[in-house]
């Protein structure tokens, strides 16, 4: 069983909307995500060779980041300034709401925040890396080329 941590495609939508904000807003407080790439993860071909029935991995990138990381990462993509700003999960649960999203999306995707500020994707122990038998993508890279996509 491959028990994938975050996904740094994840943050995408966030670096697109700095773009003009300037701001990734989120009610995760100061905590660490181990997150991977979709190819890294892709990549983990366990289940394609013997040794690992009835096993569980637990999956993530090698270096954990924190938003205020992911938000000098995304200035660094989009050659703007770009902060950070902390929210409580109710402020974050309004402002997803002032953007569209139904009441209870909304609450869902603050409760996810909850989670990250609580730690449940901070920890990787490397399995990723020695399982694809090189170095986990850096953030930069993929969120790089997901703005491109994106823009393209």
């Amino acid at each position: 069983m491959l028990r994938n941590n975050w996904y740094y495609e994840n943050q995408t939508q966030d670096v697109l909307g700095a773009a003009e904000s300037g701001v990734i807003a989120a009610a995760t407080g100061e905590a660490r995500v181990a997150s991977a790439s979709r190819k890294d993860y892709a990549e983990a071909a366990v289940l394609t060779e013997d040794g690992h029935a009835g096993r569980i991995y637990e999956l993530g990138g090698d270096t954990a980041w924190t938003y205020d990381e992911l938000a000098a990462t995304a200035g660094a993509i989009l050659g703007r300034e770009v902060r950070f700003v902390a929210q409580t999960p109710a402020e974050r649960t309004a402002t997803l709401e002032g953007f569209g999203l139904p009441a209870e999306v909304a609450a869902f995707v603050a409760s996810i925040d909850e989670g990250i500020a609580g730690g449940v994707l901070a920890e990787s122990d490397g399995t990723l890396a020695r399982l694809i038998g090189r170095p986990t993508t850096p953030l930069t890279e993929t969120l790089r080329a997901e703005v491109a996509a994106a823009r393209a």
